[in-house]
């Protein structure tokens, strides 16, 4: 099992504090919990259908809200509980983004079908030429490996060799832009 906080990305450590400026005893005390508790919390991550490195991201972003609620944790008498409790709640809003995604990929198929007419274009039509010219290429190709393909944000952001926070704030802005332009489109073919 893998550290956590532990490396030296130097875009996010800066004169040797970690990137949510813990003290050193809460990144002690985060990375004593990570150890003891990561096996269980990965584990039930696995035992709901999650590939090994979406259990991974999972895990990560458990932990990264933990820190965030580090005087909680602290004075929590059953930590793993409490991270399990988290745990859900991250699943929770992957699950929903998923079926978001989901259903979004579903109406822009109805919408292009509608715009094409009586001959209509071929039932096979995916999601890369729907979205094409909406936003830009990279952008596309980014939502479409995480939507459709199920990539996790970590295999993304070793592709493009970025933090995982970054990739995360590339999907959700891709995403944005996505959702505007067809609130856009939509609003003009409304006005015909």
């Amino acid at each position: 099992m893998s550290a956590l906080f532990v490396g030296s990305d130097t875009e996010h450590m800066r004169d040797g504090e970690s990137p949510l400026r813990l003290g050193k005893a809460e990144r002690e005390h985060i990375h004593a919990l990570y150890l003891a508790h990561s096996p269980a919390l990965t584990s039930y991550a696995r035992s709901l259908g999650f590939s090994r490195d979406a259990a991974e991201d999972l895990l990560q972003e458990t932990f990264l809200a933990a820190v965030r609620r580090i005087d909680a944790l602290r004075s929590c008498a059953y930590p793993r509980a409490y991270l399990m409790q988290i745990l859900r709640n991250v699943v929770g809003y992957r699950l929903r983004s998923m079926k978001y995604a989901a259903g979004l990929e579903e109406k822009l198929q109805r919408e292009a079908r509608e715009r094409a007419g009586p001959e209509g274009p071929e039932e096979g039509l995916g999601p890369e030429v729907l979205y094409r010219g909406l936003i830009s290429d990279s952008e596309l190709r980014l939502l479409l490996r995480f939507y459709v393909e199920g990539r996790s944000v970590g295999e993304l952001a070793r592709e493009l060799e970025i933090d995982p926070g970054a990739c995360k704030m590339r999907i959700k802005r891709a995403r944005e832009r996505l959702r505007a332009a067809l609130e856009k489109d939509g609003g003009e073919e409304r006005g015909r």
